[in-house]
């Protein structure tokens, strides 16, 4: 992490002369500020941060095409949970629905009946790890009965998955059962998957491009060696 500054005030490098009088950085201004000189200063100081374009640890895009960005900036005040308010955002976001689902090779998928999609759009991968992770552990659950409080779930994956599976294991009182890779091998194979899982396991997790190396895991195997 970058030495982040945490004075009680932020101090601009150029203003005009009404604003020459330090800024409070932890509490809301006495008064209120020029909307330009605001815009200016925050977005000076952002350029203390790292270039997001040249951030290769991230998976994120850094770049879309101008009609993207046009369309993000006219739905900024749309609060799309609300979708007896805005309708066509709800639509839009099951066409998207069962765009992915189609990718994934969904089942029972009909041109003309966006309900037999089952999904749901998320602020970014983590969410949707979560929401998936929490949804594995609710079929475990209604699969082991009522006696489930006094088992322990698991979620079996490769050492190289992504931070966030680690974070939803703890959240969520799931273990974690890591597969180790080797040198030559950067991906979880079906044998290792079908030797860790057991009655417990609520899920395994194949990356599709994993951050060692960029391969995608054998999905097909893993399903084939469960099955």
């Amino acid at each position: 992490m970058p030495n982040v500054s945490h004075h009680s005030s932020l101090s601009p490098a150029y203003t005009g002369r009404l604003s020459t009088s330090p800024i409070p950085a932890l509490r809301l201004p006495d008064e209120s500020m020029d909307p330009e000189q605001t815009y200016r200063f925050i977005h000076d100081e952002l350029m203390l941060d790292g270039s997001s374009r040249l951030n290769l640890a991230t998976f994120v895009s850094t770049w879309m095409d101008p009609e993207a960005d046009r369309l993000m900036a006219e739905t900024f005040d749309k609060n799309m949970i609300d979708k007896d308010e805005y309708p066509v955002t709800a639509a839009i976001e099951q066409r998207c629905v069962c765009m992915v689902a189609d990718l994934f090779h969904a089942e029972n998928l009909r041109d003309d009946d966006p309900s037999t999609a089952i999904g749901v759009s998320t602020v970014g991968s983590s969410e949707a790890v979560m929401l998936a992770g929490l949804a594995m552990k609710w079929r475990w659950r209604d699969r082991v009965g009522k006696n489930w409080k006094g088992r322990t779930p698991n979620l079996v994956m490769g050492s190289n998955v992504q931070v966030v599976w680690e974070k939803f294991c703890r959240y969520f009182d799931v273990e974690a059962r890591y597969l180790p890779m080797e040198d030559g091998r950067y991906v979880i194979t079906p044998e290792q998957v079908v030797d860790a899982v057991d009655e417990d396991t609520i899920g395994v997790v194949a990356i599709l491009g994993t951050t060692f190396t960029g391969e995608l895991e054998p999905v097909g195997e893993i399903c084939a060696a469960l099955d």
